[in-house]
């Protein structure tokens, strides 16, 4: 992400921003060029596992994630289209945590029903995702393929 100087800008003065989503590492909730978080700062809040998260890696990348798991001395984050906990991020490289998203031009509260059941479903069983996120590809794979036709 290159407009890191605007998120922090407007996490400073207005205590909130709007990210774009770059990537695929947060589909299928989150897709790119469809969907915008609503990130709010995170200095004051406790985080918790399943709180999305947008913090600072090491060499200055900014980054849209999901908390796995809380640890003494940090959090394992993932995004939605992984499955493995491989990274580490200290409470200081977090900037902000997600309020909601925009999808398709409709705002989503993260406290919906149906999110909070994503959310908990999602964050329970790694290798029930790995499994979910190989059907979704599949089913993916072939809408396209129709399309061709």
């Amino acid at each position: 992400m290159k407009t890191t100087g605007n998120i922090e800008q407007c996490l400073q003065e207005l205590g909130f921003a709007v990210v774009p989503i770059k990537g695929t590492s947060m589909w299928p909730l989150l897709k790119e060029g469809k969907c915008r978080v609503k990130v709010t700062a995170a200095e004051g809040k406790i985080l918790k596992k399943g709180d999305i998260v947008l913090y600072r890696r090491r060499d200055g990348t900014l980054v849209l994630h999901r908390i796995m798991k809380v640890e003494e001395d940090g959090f394992r984050v993932c995004g939605d289209h992984q499955w493995k906990l491989d990274e580490k991020v200290q409470e200081d490289q977090i900037l902000a945590a997600a309020q909601g998203f925009f999808r398709n031009g409709h705002y989503i509260d993260e406290r919906t029903w149906w999110y909070r059941l994503y959310k908990k479903f999602w964050t329970e069983n790694l290798t029930v995702r790995r499994c979910c996120l190989a059907f979704l590809r599949l089913s993916d794979l072939e809408k396209r393929s129709l399309k061709q036709l």
